[in-house]
């Protein structure tokens, strides 16, 4: 077999050609159900016990009932890892309802499905990931959403406006909610300097709190920078003096500029270079336990 042939499936591992789902399953016909990435960082998957007790989180408070027990759950993802011989890369969890028994809000299960990949990706330098260009969205988040909070199945909006970014030449897209407030990229939150004050959306704006948010909060509260969570208009983005967005598999991506905003002079500075280096160290611990 070649690298990345082993998928976790069920508690299993079993070759990628031969794994089968149902085509009941709730996750392929409603979207119901949940995923969480992260990177392989020398084998080590970075911070999985976060993006575990995210997942478990995320199915206590939509009624799966009980989730898959962690400790087991984590023995499978790193044999899986050890057997696709990973040393760099991406660890992708996708977790579901499970099969259908033909009543739609029968939203207790007893056997859901949780399949995971693990393959050997190029990843950029996590200390020091490329500049990325930012795009309003043309589409409002819902900030009253009962799946704001979690990364659900349900990722076609998602998918559009960062596609539709793309296509106006940027890398990102970040929302407003329906208060016009800024809330979160497609695939990343989203963070701003001003007055030397490191400033993002609060969750209750409409936003999945993202994993490397929580750590860059955190290592801006341990080397002492000053850091606010809160409701921002987009004025406040526009004239700040610095951005950045976090990724769990990118790390922290300085924002170079917003299409359609020239007047904007956003740059990478040097709080954002600081939480970079902050960030790199902070991988290398976590992966060197």
């Amino acid at each position: 077999m070649n690298e990345s042939d082993l998928v976790y499936l069920n508690g299993e591992l079993v070759e990628r050609r031969r794994a089968a789902i149902s085509p009941f399953d709730r996750g392929l016909l409603y979207g119901d159900g949940f995923f969480e990435t992260t990177r392989i960082v020398r084998g080590t998957p970075l911070l999985l016990g976060r993006h575990l007790e995210r997942l478990r989180r995320s199915c206590r408070e939509t009624g799966f009932g009980d989730s898959p027990a962690p400790d087991a759950l984590q023995d499978g993802l790193r044999y899986l890892i050890e057997a696709n011989r990973v040393a760099e890369g991406y660890l992708r969890i996708t977790l579901s309802r499970g099969r259908y028994k033909g009543a739609l809000t029968e939203l207790e299960c007893r056997r859901p499905t949780v399949l995971a990949e693990a393959r050997s990706m190029e990843l950029c330098d996590v200390g020091a990931p490329p500049p990325i260009t930012l795009a309003p969205s043309e589409w409002r988040r819902d900030e009253q959403s009962p799946l704001m909070r979690h990364k659900s199945l349900s990722y076609q909006a998602n998918v559009l406006a960062l596609a539709a970014a793309r296509r106006a030449g940027a890398d990102e897209v970040y929302f407003l909610n329906t208060r016009g407030e800024l809330t979160e990229g497609a695939i990343s939150n989203l963070f701003f300097v001003r007055d030397a004050v490191v400033c993002t959306p609060a969750i209750d704006c409409g936003l999945l709190p993202g994993i490397t948010r929580e750590v860059t909060l955190q290592l801006c509260e341990e080397a002492r920078i000053p850091a606010q969570t809160g409701r921002f208009a987009e004025d406040e983005l526009l004239l700040a003096e610095e951005a950045f967005c976090t990724n769990s598999l990118r790390g922290l991506m300085a924002v170079q500029g917003i299409i359609g905003h020239p007047e904007c002079k956003i740059g990478a500075g040097p709080l954002t270079e600081r939480l970079q280096g902050l960030y790199e160290r902070f991988v290398e611990r976590e992966c060197s336990r």
